[in-house]
């Protein structure tokens, strides 16, 4: 195996700074930190406001699971509701609609008799407005930057993902103690709403092409589906599937953590939110690193989104048989490190090889499966973590570098048989 080629992002790369110097850039940086910061509040204050007003635990899980389902469908069906929607004017309306179904939310305090109906309701229009927004607006993105920058700009994407993983859970403690629950919902949905409005404003200017970008924002003709690209690129395939064990294992984290700590650590909620904190500070970093440095290994964009899913199955296996709580600090930390290399390696990979029809289809494609893979694991993991923590997050690291080395091993082969291409 050869070494390790490092290309940073120096002298002719363009860096997140300068991209922000960009108005429309750091516009459309701005909508996306407000939806996704927005959709972490709405995803935090929900579960807490079903179990408040229902006392329910089948209810929250109905909630969650409802909010799903259109992940899936859409992925499968959708294709002529994501053309339609496949220009940033259209996703600002988008926005604008889910503004308004989380502005919904305050009637359960005027009419006590909708709050069910409500609940679910929004929970399902959420559903659907994500999985519209989600997959199409990186998508579009390469549109508005030239084409060696599109590593960079999908990193900037990638970073208000990040930003919003620190910003949810820390702001919502802060806002709901400041204001009431209705102002808090009329908070977040003032956030969709800016977003709105910003996509809106970016997209009107972004109909004429930026020096350099060939084609201008307009809508994109009929999505094409995503079945037979995926048979004809198996490395592509393999990178959706691996994505969609990754995030079903991610349930041992996100259900069992608590667990493990107070049953193996005699933690209480306090070094929960911590190791949380950290985990998410370490995703930052390492968002700062891959935006802004491009590793090359032999087996190209498959090569390295592999290695970093290998070292998310690692940390993963780690935090199962960590000896102290320092070490599950740091293993913790390592585990938000890698998140962002093989979500950015992905994205980057698709915005190379396919045009911009053929790339939506496959990122929706990607969103349905880690949906449908996420929502598996977060009803058989459950079932084993409360009984065995430990075995539970070592077995599912260990499965995700099973798999992960598999797709190393297909990668090799693919470069030699393509004469060491990227692709």
């Amino acid at each position: 195996m050869t070494s390790q080629q490092v290309s940073r992002g120096m002298g002719a790369r363009v860096g997140y700074v300068r991209l922000l110097g960009r108005p429309r850039i750091a516009g459309l940086w701005g909508a996306q930190l407000l939806a996704v910061t927005g959709a972490r509040l709405y995803a935090l204050a929900v579960m807490w406001l079903v179990w408040e007003t229902t006392r329910n635990a089948s209810l929250m899980g109905l909630a969650a699971v409802l909010e799903s389902i259109p992940y899936i469908v859409i992925g499968a069906f959708g294709r002529k509701l994501l053309s339609r929607v496949a220009s940033l004017r259209r996703l600002a309306v988008v926005e604008a609609v889910r503004a308004g179904g989380v502005a919904c939310l305050p009637l359960l305090w005027v009419i006590p008799e909708a709050q069910i109906p409500v609940l679910l309701g929004v929970a399902i229009v959420l559903g659907v407005t994500g999985a519209l927004f989600d997959p199409v607006l990186p998508g579009l993105v390469p549109r508005l930057v030239g084409p060696d920058e599109v590593h960079e700009v999908l990193g900037l994407l990638d970073l208000s993902t990040r930003v919003a993983r620190i910003l949810g859970p820390g702001s919502i403690g802060v806002l709901l103690l400041v204001m009431t629950e209705v102002e808090f919902y009329w908070i977040t949905s003032a956030g969709f709403a800016a977003s709105g409005v910003t996509l809106a404003v970016i997209g009107r200017a972004a109909a004429r092409p930026a020096p350099g970008v060939a084609e201008a924002v307009s809508a994109t003709p009929e999505i094409p589906s995503a079945w037979p690209l995926l048979r004809a690129d198996p490395g592509v395939t393999f990178a959706v599937s691996l994505h969609g064990l990754g995030l079903c294992a991610a349930a041992a984290p996100a259900v069992g953590l608590p667990i493990l700590l107070s049953e193996v650590y005699g933690a209480g909620a306090g070094t929960f939110g911590m190791v949380t904190a950290v985990t998410a500070v370490g995703s930052l970093a390492g968002n700062l690193v891959v935006g802004n440095m491009r590793l090359k290994i032999m087996g190209g964009f498959l090569g390295v989104y592999c290695l970093a899913w290998i070292g998310d199955g690692v940390t993963l296996a780690f935090m199962g048989v960590a000896p102290n709580m320092a070490t599950l600090w740091v293993v913790s930390f390592l585990s938000g490190v890698a998140a962002p290399f093989w979500g950015v390696t992905l994205q980057a990979w698709l915005a190379e090889r396919y045009g911009e029809r053929e790339r939506l289809a496959v990122l929706a494609a990607d969103h349905m499966v880690i949906r449908a893979a996420g929502a598996l694991g977060m009803i058989i993991i459950p079932l084993y973590v409360a009984a065995a923590p430990q075995v539970t997050f070592a077995l599912s690291g260990v499965a995700v570098v099973s798999m992960a080395v598999v797709g190393m091993l297909m990668a090799h082969r693919m470069w030699h048989s393509r004469g060491g291409e990227a692709g």
